[in-house]
C-alpha cells in the first residue's frame, strides 16, 4: 500500500512539473537580478533624490544645488553660468566640477551636434565615478536653455526664419528628453535646475510654471525660489512645493539669504543638506 502510495505521488509530480511553463535561462537570470534588486534597496532604505529647483534668474538656484559640503558635484552648465558661483562662492573646489558643454563656431553658432556630444560625454564619465564607488550628485542647470537650443537639430542657422512642419519638431524632442533621461538613469541622486515662464489659460496668463516641458511628473522633490524686499533688504526664499518623499515638509519656506552688504548671511537649506526633503 504504501509502495502504491510513492508511486502514485512520483507520477502525480511529475505531471504538474509538465504543468509549469518553462520561462527560459533569460527569464531566470531576470528574476534572480530582481531579487538581487530588491535586496540592495532594503538594505539601503534611502530615497533617492530627484530634485528640481526653479524661478526666476538670480534667485539662488544655483547656490541651492551645490550646498551640499559633503558631497562631490558635478554641473553640467548649459546656462552657462555655473562657474561665476564656484568661484566666488566655492573657493573653486575641486569637489565640484563645472562643465560648459557648448560649442560655438567661427560664424558664432552653436554647434549642437559637438554640443550634444559633450553633454552625454561628459554624463557617460560620472557613470565611470558611479561605478568606481563614487556617490556623486549630478547637476543640470538650464533646462530651458538647453531645449532652446535643441531647436537647432531642426533649424541650425538662427539668423534664418524658416517654415517647419509639425513632424519636424521631433528631432529637437527627442534631442532634449533624450538627455534629460540619460541624467535620470543615473545611479545617484540629480537635480534639475530652470526658469519660471507664464503659465496661459485660454490665452490668458494666470500665474508661473517652470520651463521643463513634462518633466515634473519624472521629480521626486520640487522646490521653487523668489526674491523679495523686506524694507531695505532683499530676501530670498525657497519653498518645497512637492516631495514624494517628505509629505509632511510640503509647503515648508525657507529664507536662504537675507542681509545688506556686505553682511549677506547663506542659510541655505539644512534639510535638503540632511536628505530630509
Amino acid at each position: 500500500m504504501g509502495l502504491t502510495s510513492n508511486v502514485n505521488n512520483d507520477l502525480n509530480k511529475s505531471i504538474e512539473d509538465k504543468k509549469k511553463t518553462d520561462f527560459g535561462k533569460q527569464q531566470d537570470e531576470f528574476n534572480l537580478d530582481l531579487e538581487r534588486q530588491q535586496e540592495r534597496k532594503r538594505k539601503e532604505k534611502k530615497s533617492r533624490m530627484v530634485l528640481g529647483i526653479w524661478g526666476e534668474p538670480k534667485t539662488g538656484k544655483t547656490g541651492i544645488a551645490l550646498d551640499f559640503p559633503d558631497r562631490q558635484i558635478y554641473v553640467l552648465d548649459w546656462d552657462s553660468g555655473v562657474e561665476s558661483t564656484w568661484i566666488e562662492c566655492y573657493d573653486a573646489t575641486d569637489r565640484i566640477v563645472v562643465y560648459d558643454p557648448i560649442v560655438v563656431d567661427k560664424d558664432n553658432k552653436i554647434d549642437i551636434k559637438k554640443s550634444e556630444l559633450n553633454s552625454h560625454n561628459f554624463v557617460r564619465h560620472v557613470r565611470g565615478k558611479i561605478e568606481e564607488g563614487e556617490k556623486p550628485i549630478f547637476v543640470l542647470d538650464g533646462v530651458d536653455t538647453w531645449y532652446d537650443k535643441c531647436i537647432y537639430k531642426v533649424n541650425p542657422n538662427p539668423t534664418e526664419v524658416t517654415k517647419m512642419m509639425p513632424y519636424q519638431y521631433g528631432s529637437r524632442n527627442k534631442t532634449f528628453y533624450f538627455l534629460l533621461e540619460a541624467i535620470f538613469n543615473l545611479r545617484c541622486d540629480v537635480i534639475y535646475i530652470t526658469h519660471e515662464t507664464e503659465k496661459y489659460v485660454d490665452n490668458v496668463p494666470v500665474g508661473v510654471q517652470p520651463a521643463w516641458r513634462d518633466w515634473g511628473g519624472k521629480l521626486e522633490q520640487e522646490i521653487y525660489c523668489e526674491k523679495k524686499r523686506v524694507k531695505r533688504d532683499i530676501v530670498f526664499n525657497a519653498q518645497l512645493i512637492g516631495s514624494r518623499t517628505n509629505g509632511n515638509l510640503v509647503g515648508k519656506t525657507w529664507t536662504i539669504r537675507e542681509g545688506q552688504p556686505p553682511n549677506i548671511i547663506w542659510n541655505g537649506i539644512p534639510e535638503l543638506q540632511e536628505g530630509k526633503v
